[in-house]
């Protein structure tokens, strides 16, 4: 067997590059027991520790700084967290965790958290204004990946292209020869919920010369049902909707029940469009048109960008926008 490398201990171990590198050396944040691990599958394998002494000391450290309520959804969020923490640690950066929950926040919480030894914070969507304020009085980079709400006061937002993926949309089905095309969703939920239906509203001012006519189904989402029933009936009923494009996967797969409940065929007499390509509409009779929402490459930019900044080689941004592409399926049919 040749010469033992680190990513030879780790793939054994089943666990990063960097974290054997700081368990070999005797190093932060790893525990003893996970360090044993290491250490004896290193002895095991005949790795030279010597190697260890010219290692790089850790550049910093960010705080992840998550409710458990965002945490559970670990189909969605963890691609993107696991290839921030991936990039951080080839570049000697730890990333820590911080989370909290929601219904437990208190002094205490609040106090543990700016004190916290770090050198910038990522933030998952949404926290309470409450968590935001107290990190932000901390002066410290604040990264905010995929924000439920607009900021515009130093915080950096790596978000997906929302506004420009919807409006390539709806341009598509008016070259398809639709002409009452409709979107679904709901501004309050989230600001990426908001700037879909902005790119939606822009392309149909675009086009009102040739006579398009554009319909906002616009439904309250506070109980996180993802749907109203009843509005998008009501609409079918009083528009001779072609097409609808949807503010995601979820609400567009809700609406195929409704659309079919009336009797109604998609492609055929309705067009579906979603976003954020998961798997459900992969296996949904028909296959859902979608944007794809690169996750890991997400991920990367937003450990790229902490890279930069920690070796003052990167510019503050106030937004990083991540181009979604177009998956189109089954759901869209050409009329003319």
């Amino acid at each position: 067997m040749g010469r033992v490398r680190l990513e030879d201990i780790a793939k054994a171990c089943g666990v990063t590059k960097g974290l054997v590198s700081r368990a070999l050396a005797d190093k932060y944040n790893v525990s003893e027991e996970t360090k044993n691990r290491i250490i004896q599958k290193a002895a095991e394998l005949g790795y030279d520790n010597t190697n260890l002494r010219s290692r790089p000391e850790p550049i910093s450290r960010v705080l992840l700084v998550i409710s458990s309520r965002i945490m559970l959804k670990e189909d969605y969020w963890q691609p993107i967290i696991k290839s921030i923490a991936r990039t951080l640690d080839l570049s000697s950066i730890i990333m820590e965790y911080f989370v909290y929950d929601e219904n437990k926040i208190d002094e205490i919480l609040l106090r543990k958290l700016s004190q916290t030894e770090c050198g910038a914070f990522i933030v998952i969507h949404s926290n309470p204004k409450i968590i935001n304020e107290e990190l932000k009085r901390t002066n410290k980079p604040i990264i905010e990946v995929d924000p439920k709400s607009f900021h515009s006061d130093g915080v950096t937002q790596v978000k997906f292209s929302n506004y420009d993926s919807i409006y390539l949309a709806t341009q598509d089905l008016i070259d398809k020869g639709h002409r009452i095309i409709a979107f679904y969703g709901s501004d309050m939920h989230a600001t990426s919920f908001r700037e879909r239906h902005e790119g939606f509203l822009a392309c149909i001012e675009a086009n009102k010369d040739k006579g398009i006519e554009g319909v906002s189904i616009n439904f309250d989402n506070t109980y996180l049902n993802y749907a109203d029933d009843e509005m998008l009936k009501k609409a079918f009923q009083t528009h001779r909707i072609t097409a609808l494009i949807c503010a995601n996967d979820i609400i567009a797969l809700g609406a195929y029940k409704i659309i079919k409940g009336l009797g109604l065929k998609i492609p055929d007499d309705v067009s579906v469009i979603g976003f954020d390509n998961i798997r459900d509409g992969e296996f949904a009779s028909p296959r859902l048109s979608t944007f794809n929402v690169p996750r890991e490459e997400l991920g990367k930019e937003v450990a790229d960008y902490l890279i930069g900044m920690f070796s003052k080689r990167q510019l503050a941004f106030s937004q990083i926008v991540i181009r979604c592409a177009y998956f189109p399926k089954d759901s869209v049919k050409q009329l003319n």
